[in-house]
């Protein structure tokens, strides 16, 4: 009996080491993504172009996953309807995010995208879902100054661009939005893979379209554009949704939302290298106060449920 104890014990440490694995992996390439989409600019594609290409692959790649692992794919009528709605939040989320990135360095358009979660806590708040904890109200009064800080241009110094905020600030509420619907009870039953292969459909479906009607490449038209898109389809688009959904069921919910805050940091280096961005230290502070609070937020919450 002690022998078969210890191995249940090997087993579960095992499986939370390759959940908390799988989730840092997943921040790596979300970190990752402003500066590759930043570069595929620089390449010479446009906002459209980027997203088309990179939901035809990420989202075909999906439902491949999908019919291979043989899960069920038969939805309701009211699922579908849901699942539809997320679909076009989703794609105005993307939209305005990736728009973002031709304005702001990758890892401050993050930084402000990653509010979400405070804005999530504010909803719940209003509708009565959760008490205003003084925890709670500490730590996103930090993301809040922390916000401030990033925004904050000293005299001298090179304002960032409003549009490009204006635009993170949107991600990030229809974001929370997102992460909101997830958690609805029309949702229940169904797989995390199979609710993102509908779900994608959607924006996969919009952008093409979109990119019709402006008259833009639906594809990518020199090798180098081609990589990036290669890139951004398996990277953001297929692996890290599927690690993050399979580490939730290892590691559940509330941990991997914790260990998921280090993308900004990931985003953060990766524009220092990828992109050779350069942000003040008054930037580099807010951004840390965001992470602080948002973990801190994410922590305090874990323990108390």
């Amino acid at each position: 009996m002690k022998t078969l104890g210890h191995r249940d014990t090997g087993g579960r440490y095992f499986s939370t080491n390759m959940g908390f694995l799988l989730v840092l992996l997943t921040s790596f390439l979300y970190g990752v993504m402003p500066a590759l989409t930043q570069r595929a600019y620089a390449a010479g594609m446009t906002v459209e172009t980027v997203l088309t290409g990179r939901y035809i692959l990420g989202t075909s790649l999906i439902w491949i996953f999908i019919l291979i692992t043989k899960k069920p794919v038969r939805v309701g009528a009211k699922q579908l309807g849901l699942m539809t709605l997320v679909g076009v939040n989703i794609f105005a989320c993307v939209f305005s995010m990736a728009s973002s990135y031709r304005f702001l360095p990758g890892a401050i358009a993050s930084l402000i995208t990653f509010m979400y979660i405070v804005i999530v806590n504010v909803i719940e708040m209003i509708m009565g879902k959760e008490k205003a904890r003084p925890t709670r109200l500490l730590c996103m009064s930090l993301t809040i100054v922390g916000l401030v800080a990033v925004v904050y241009t000293p005299t001298g110094g090179n304002a960032l661009s409003a549009k490009g905020i204006l635009l993170a600030l949107l991600a990030g509420a229809l974001y929370a939005v997102w992460a909101l619907s997830m958690g609805a009870k029309s949702f229940h039953g169904s797989s995390a893979e199979v609710m993102m292969g509908y779900t994608l459909l959607v924006p996969t479906f919009t952008n093409a379209v979109k990119c019709a009607i402006s008259g833009q490449p639906l594809l990518p038209d020199t090798p180098e554009q081609w990589l990036y898109i290669v890139l951004l389809g398996l990277a953001p688009g297929f692996i890290a949704p599927v690690m993050f959904s399979t580490a939730i069921r290892v590691i559940g919910a509330g941990t991997a939302s914790i260990i998921n805050t280090s993308e900004p940091v990931f985003a953060y280096f990766a524009g220092l290298i990828i992109m050779s961005d350069h942000l003040s230290w008054n930037a580099t502070l807010g951004g840390a106060l965001i992470v602080i609070g948002i973990l801190l937020l994410n922590i305090s919450e874990r323990k108390r449920r």
